[in-house]
């Protein structure tokens, strides 16, 4: 039943099609924005920011940052072989679900940034390993640096248009 449920999500949701996780994309840049914190170690202008949604909203925005990532898709004729799977929304999506991202400023502009998921330490996909879950802020906008371009829903629906094509 897991897995069923699993797979429904992955494919609606997340990994499934690269449309999946395009919707979160303004809620990313919500996450990045200057007024938050710069590159360039300007101080924190805001305590705290909080966003509430569903999971529905958190599993694309978790997607688009490349958390829970396996090396194999899920589909319906792997399933002996995903046992020890990441993408598990059982433990990523429990009843109140949460996606934290905290500032950390060391001091001498070394400011860095730990993701959490709910409440329990994660690494940044790509950026950080499992030993480093509080890389340098610009370390992780490097990361994102495409991402952080722009949000350009007309080219992604356009890609999308045509049904036969996905």
């Amino acid at each position: 039943m897991e897995y069923a449920l699993d797979l429904k999500q992955f494919w609606k949701r997340a990994y499934g099609y690269e449309i999946n996780s395009k919707s979160s994309c303004i809620l990313f840049h919500d996450m990045f924005t200057d007024s938050v914190c710069s590159s360039s170690g300007q101080k924190v202008t805001e305590a705290v920011t909080i966003q509430v949604g569903h999971a529905e909203t958190l599993l694309p925005l978790l997607a688009l940052l490349g958390f829970f990532k396996d090396s194999e898709p899920l589909t319906s004729i792997n399933y002996a072989s995903q046992t020890q799977r990441s993408f598990r929304t059982s433990r990523m999506l429990p009843y109140a679900a949460n996606f934290i991202l905290v500032l950390y400023d060391c001091g001498g502009g070394d400011i860095r940034l730990q993701p959490l998921v709910n409440e329990q330490p994660v690494a940044f996909p790509g950026v950080t390993d499992r030993q480093e879950s509080m890389p340098l802020y610009g370390d992780v906008r490097r990361h994102y640096e495409e991402l952080l371009k722009g949000c350009d829903f007309e080219t992604v629906c356009e890609l999308f248009k045509n049904p036969a094509e996905v």
